[in-house]
C-alpha cells in the first residue's frame, strides 16, 4: 500500500465502477473502523432535491457532473469518514487530485463480466437512480465496456489501495480493508 498523508482520523475514499460494492463495503467498513459513511449519490440528491436520474433528464449530464464536482472539493475537508464516491467521480480530476491529498484512496475493483451481471441485478443501474451514460444509445454490454476502458486507467492512477470484489461478499471485502488499513496505520 502506497503511504499517503491520510491520518488515521482522516478520510477514506472508495472509488470504482457501478456495483462494485462501493456503498455496501463502504458502511460496513466505516463501522468496522469507528467512522462516520457518506454516501455521494445520497449527498447529491439530497442537494439536487431529486434523484440523479431526475436531475439528468432536467438538467442534463453536465449538470449532474457539476454538482459531482463542487460536492469533491468539500468532501476533501472531511475527517473521520468513508465516503463512498459515485463512479464517475474519478473524471474530475482536479477535484480527485485535491480530495486524494487528504484521504486514504481505495479502489474497489471487479472484473467485466462480474460488473455487468451485478448491474443487470441491481434496480439502481437499471436506470432508476443511476441514468445510462448514453442516453440508451447503446446496449449497456456496450457502454459498460467502453466506460471501464476509459475508467480503469483513472481508477488505478488514483487509487492507494486496489481490492477485488468479484465473487466476495461485502462483509468479507471489508474486513480484509479494515486489516490492510490497520496495518497502514502501525
Amino acid at each position: 500500500m502506497k503511504k499517503v498523508a491520510a491520518r488515521q482520523d482522516g478520510l477514506i475514499v472508495l472509488t470504482g465502477f457501478r456495483a462494485t460494492g462501493k456503498t455496501a463495503v463502504g458502511r460496513l467498513l466505516a463501522q468496522l473502523c469507528g467512522k462516520e459513511f457518506a454516501d455521494t449519490d445520497l449527498l447529491l440528491v439530497e442537494r439536487m432535491g431529486c434523484s440523479i436520474a431526475e436531475a439528468v433528464q432536467r438538467h442534463g449530464w453536465p449538470y449532474f457532473r457539476e454538482q459531482e464536482r463542487q460536492l469533491l472539493t468539500e468532501l476533501a475537508m472531511w475527517r473521520n469518514t468513508v465516503l463512498a464516491t459515485g463512479g464517475g467521480a474519478i473524471l474530475h480530476q482536479q477535484e480527485w487530485t485535491l480530495l486524494r491529498q487528504q484521504a486514504l484512496v481505495i479502489w474497489l475493483r471487479t472484473d467485466f463480466i462480474t460488473t455487468l451481471a451485478r448491474m443487470q441485478q441491481d434496480e439502481n443501474s437499471t436506470g432508476q437512480q443511476r441514468p445510462r451514460l448514453n442516453n440508451q444509445a447503446v446496449d449497456l454490454e456496450t457502454e459498460t465496456a467502453m466506460l471501464l476502458k476509459e475508467r480503469e486507467p483513472l481508477y488505478q492512477a488514483g487509487a492507494d489501495l486496489v481490492i477485488e470484489t468479484a465473487e466476495k461478499k461485502a462483509e468479507e471485502v471489508a474486513l480484509s480493508l479494515f486489516e490492510d488499513i490497520r496495518t497502514y496505520y502501525r
